[in-house]
């Protein structure tokens, strides 16, 4: 009866060991799959490669595929639209070049979870960024995004402007 005493003791612990270690590692990869699912707005890295190419070209891309081998690294991309459109990390990024020195970027939180992000819209000159952000458009809305959107669209999708940045 002692030695099976002596070994409960020593199973009961490494027994409850195992549980809370698989307890703990259930919560790590249930958070670290919700982050996944999370949108992650590449809003500013996309904007600081665009000028880059502009400061390399003298001009903006007429698509983000013309990035690849210049700025970006030639990798398979979800590019879409002829390259104009991309979707990353939860995100739908719509770009269009206005004329060769401004460009216009639309960034539209896509997933199970596109309630936590926010869509953006920036104009970008070499100088400058203007920036708006409102709450995440509903894909049957992804009809009223246009390059140059009017305050009357800016107001209906609930886009402000974001001043002092």
């Amino acid at each position: 009866m002692l030695s099976r005493l002596k070994i409960s003791l020593i199973l009961a612990p490494l027994a409850l060991t195992m549980l809370v270690g698989v307890f703990v590692y259930s919560l790590w990869a249930k958070e670290r799959e919700r982050n996944a699912e999370l949108p992650f707005d590449a809003t500013g890295a996309m904007n600081k490669d665009l000028v880059k190419f502009h400061g390399k070209r003298g001009s903006f891309p007429e698509r983000l595929k013309d990035l690849e081998g210049i700025i970006w690294d030639r990798k398979d991309r979800n590019l879409a639209s002829g390259g104009r459109s991309l979707i990353h990390r939860n995100y739908f990024y719509i770009y269009s070049r206005v004329s060769p020195h401004r460009f216009t970027l639309w960034a539209i939180p896509v997933g199970t979870l596109r309630d936590e992000g926010t869509t953006s819209y920036v104009v970008v000159t070499p100088e400058s960024i203007r920036t708006w952000k409102g709450p995440p458009i509903s894909l049957s809305d992804l009809n009223l995004v246009s390059a140059i959107p009017d305050p009357k669209e800016f107001a209906f999708l609930g886009m402000t402007e974001q001043v002092g940045r």
